[in-house]
């Protein structure tokens, strides 16, 4: 729900003291990800402690769950399961590495529902968060004279989540602008400004292609059902805050100009010397001869893939016969992640990968049906905003991850995991309570 220090006159249910402290985990999430060492793990821990503190309570109210939550818990124990089984036996504890937080983030889960966060308390972390993710990358690229910024993680993974950041804390700046008091307006505003500029001094290309997909979170807002305002007005409606975002990116846009030209003419340098050459020794080349092999392989198995052990093996091979660069080798992913699961773990692999993504996504879409359901029960403005919010939020995590999923393997790193399984989490539990609520 949405503050009274940031919304005006918007009423709060009172929250117990469990829910409190879940609305501190979720606040940290979001606030610490990029500018503290694994930042993104915080939040996480405080929500896994709370969980086993509670569990004389929150087991008891797993018969009530809807199945949205059922189903959102077997997409996650089910990515889990395939880490654990596909992994390199020869890892050790290491192949439970990944297993472990997908299975921990299930009682997590369950605790949120029991005892959900308030909406207001992500806003506000997404506020901090984006704050100092351009604090640091500013402190990085002017103050350490480093060449691109990359927090505590590497550039690519640091780029993609700040601009993630930024994406969100516009959603909630265009829903709640009406009722934004000036100055958190204004904050918000900033916010996203840094989040925005420090994906651009991190001079990350690949995540950027993420942004195509987001102008689909539009389609449902045009499509409102019911006593809604003329179309045309619709559009001056959403025109007005994204118009004010789109100026306030453009100033660290143009700040860090010369250098995004700059990459961008390399990028299509490096694509023509692929294409003619076949020179993989390039960051954009290493990357289509990744994919290139990628494909080769699970073509070979694609039932189940090759499994971790097996593509290193039999990617060496490959390069050293001279089929593919020898420097696919230095890296055991396939810098995409639909042809990394492919080349892995088979059609099986991604058939999972897709229902992560696709169940959050139909649980969070804002279809027509829950369009006209939220209008019928008639709750007042600020909580529409606020479902709206949550909603948007929640497509546009996955939207952006799968874009992100096009030039890197998210999945792969404990900042995109971690990330994307407590955000989702957390902002289904905060629907759940608004829903219930409304």
């Amino acid at each position: 729900m949405s503050s009274a220090a940031t919304i005006e006159a918007s009423p709060c249910a009172p929250q117990g003291r469990w829910e409190r402290a879940t609305s501190v985990a979720a606040f940290l999430v979001p606030a610490l990800a990029l500018w503290l060492p694994s930042g993104y793990s915080w939040g996480a821990l405080l929500l896994l402690l709370l969980a086993l503190a509670n569990l004389h309570h929150w087991p008891r109210t797993l018969p009530r769950l809807s199945a949205g939550s059922w189903l959102l818990a077997a997409a996650i124990l089910a990515m889990g399961l395939m880490w654990a089984i596909q992994a390199d036996a020869q890892a050790g504890s290491a192949r439970w590495d990944r297993f472990s937080k997908y299975a921990l983030a299930l009682p997590c889960l369950g605790y949120a529902l029991a005892h959900p966060p308030s909406a207001q308390a992500l806003e506000k972390g997404l506020l901090a968060g984006c704050l100092g993710a351009g604090g640091i990358a500013l402190w990085q690229v002017y103050g350490l004279g480093m060449a691109r910024a990359a927090g505590h993680t590497n550039a690519i993974q640091f780029g993609n989540l700040a601009l993630l950041l930024a994406v969100l804390a516009g959603i909630v700046l265009a829903c709640h602008y009406q009722r934004l008091r000036p100055g958190m307006r204004l904050g918000l505003v900033l916010a996203i400004g840094a989040a925005f500029g420090a994906s651009v001094l991190s001079l990350t290309r690949g995540g950027w292609l993420a942004l195509l997909l987001l102008p689909l979170l539009a389609w449902p807002v045009l499509r409102l059902p019911g006593r809604q305002p003329a179309r045309a007005s619709r559009t001056v409606w959403l025109a007005r805050p994204w118009a004010a975002l789109l100026l306030v990116l453009l100033v660290p846009l143009a700040v860090s100009l010369p250098q995004v030209v700059q990459r961008l003419q390399l990028m299509g340098t490096e694509v023509a010397a692929y294409q003619a050459q076949g020179d993989a020794s390039t960051s954009i080349g290493h990357r289509l001869e990744h994919w290139r092999l990628a494909w080769h392989m699970g073509q070979q198995k694609p039932w189940l893939g090759w499994g971790d052990a097996g593509y290193k093996q039999e990617k060496l091979r490959l390069a050293q016969a001279g089929q593919f660069d020898i420097n696919t080798t230095y890296f055991d992913h396939a810098h995409n992640e639909v042809l990394d699961l492919f080349s892995k773990r088979g059609l099986l692999g991604v058939a999972l990968l897709l229902a992560f993504y696709g169940v959050p996504l139909a649980l969070f879409w804002p279809s027509r049906r829950r369009q006209a359901a939220l209008l019928a029960a008639a709750p007042p403005p600020w909580q529409q905003a606020q479902w709206w919010a949550l909603r948007l939020m929640g497509s546009a995590i996955v939207l952006m991850y799968i874009g992100f999923g096009w030039t890197q393997v998210f999945f792969a790193h404990n900042s995109g995991t971690m990330f994307y399984l407590f955000m989702l989490i957390l902002c289904w539990a905060a629907l759940c309570r608004l829903e219930r609520r409304a």
